[in-house]
């Protein structure tokens, strides 16, 4: 069945007020869901809405967090989110970001105590939308080969441009585990080359994988980056490490509250041209067939807000059984 945004956008709201969000938070959270379902990242969108659900109820995040922010130093503040989801916590981290980045050039934010943010694209968009380059990075639970010790850390940038913003949000694995998780719902195979079973063999079946490991993009490459990535949010700007973040369908109590890295770079303030060297950049890759990031989630957003989200029937008897009213 297809359902239109606004009718989606509702139906979460309420539900997420149900589980005790404020309206503002309940919001917040939809917008995010849904903005990752809109561009296609399904494995950020609705079907995470069960994952939240149940983290709530089991009392693994708080719905009413009191989320304080610490600035040690100029340009340089940490959130404690008290438990919050992580895209009520990520919102609240880019609302004290902004004014902090326009005012001295560059400024980062680091999240601490609250759960997965979601699609990373949500926030370095709305840095993008706002006119600012954004830089944001996750550290996640434990799934990359070799262990798995290493979760699939993805990073993401968004960049001011015409007519839409450049946006790259990708992880260090072949593939996002989002993906594997809802092809593991769905109990339909995956391809050849995403993950290995628990004994290390390369396997298609999704459950099989998500018991085993996945592989990292471009082998040792993709690993070094799940390092780089686990230094910045894990080291730096979480509490915990991957290798101790409860996996996503661990006990829904214990819900994992991995870091997050939100970084804001003013343009100007690195003196003129920006646009115009922009421009240039993506005239070139287009001059060669290149893609540039974050054009094709721009339409399949536009085409998907036209003729509202696919749900196909496993996630509507999913969400039907949450008590969604769709």
């Amino acid at each position: 069945m297809r359902v239109s945004c606004e009718r989606l956008e509702a139906a979460l709201v309420a539900h997420f007020e149900g589980l005790g969000l404020p309206a503002a938070h309940a919001q917040g959270v939809a917008r995010v869901l849904l903005e990752a379902e809109l561009e296609g990242h399904t494995g950020h969108g609705l079907a995470r809405v069960g994952q939240y659900t149940a983290q709530l109820r089991a009392g693994g995040l708080n719905p009413r967090p009191r989320m304080r922010l610490e600035e040690g130093r100029p340009g340089v503040a940490v959130l404690h989110a008290d438990w919050a989801l992580g895209p009520v916590a990520g919102l609240f981290a880019l609302e004290a970001l902004v004014p902090r980045a326009r005012a001295q050039g560059v400024a980062l934010v680091a999240v601490r105590g609250a759960g997965h943010a979601g699609a990373l694209s949500a926030y370095v968009g709305r840095l993008a939308r706002a006119g600012l380059v954004g830089l944001a990075f996750a550290n996640t639970p434990p799934a990359l080969a070799p262990g798995p010790v290493l979760g699939t850390n993805p990073l993401a940038l968004g960049a001011p441009a015409e007519p839409y913003p450049v946006v790259v949000d990708t992880s260090v694995a072949v593939v996002a585990r989002g993906r594997i998780m809802a092809a593991a719902k769905r109990g339909e195979p995956i391809p050849l080359g995403w993950a290995v079973d628990r004994a290390g063999r390369p396997t298609t079946d999704a459950r099989a994988a998500l018991e085993g490991a996945l592989l990292p993009v471009g082998e040792g490459k993709g690993y070094a980056l799940a390092v780089l990535v686990e230094v910045l949010a894990g080291v730096l700007a979480g509490a915990v490490l991957s290798p101790e973040l409860t996996l996503p369908w661990g006990p829904p109590e214990q819900a994992a509250r991995p870091g997050l890295l939100l970084l804001a770079l003013e343009p100007t303030a690195f003196g003129e041209g920006y646009a115009a060297r922009m421009a240039r950049l993506l005239g070139a890759l287009e001059a060669v067939g290149g893609r540039v990031p974050g054009w094709r989630r721009a339409a399949l957003r536009a085409r998907a807000l036209q003729e509202g989200i696919w749900i196909n029937e496993s996630l509507q008897a999913e969400l039907s059984e949450l008590g969604l009213r769709l």
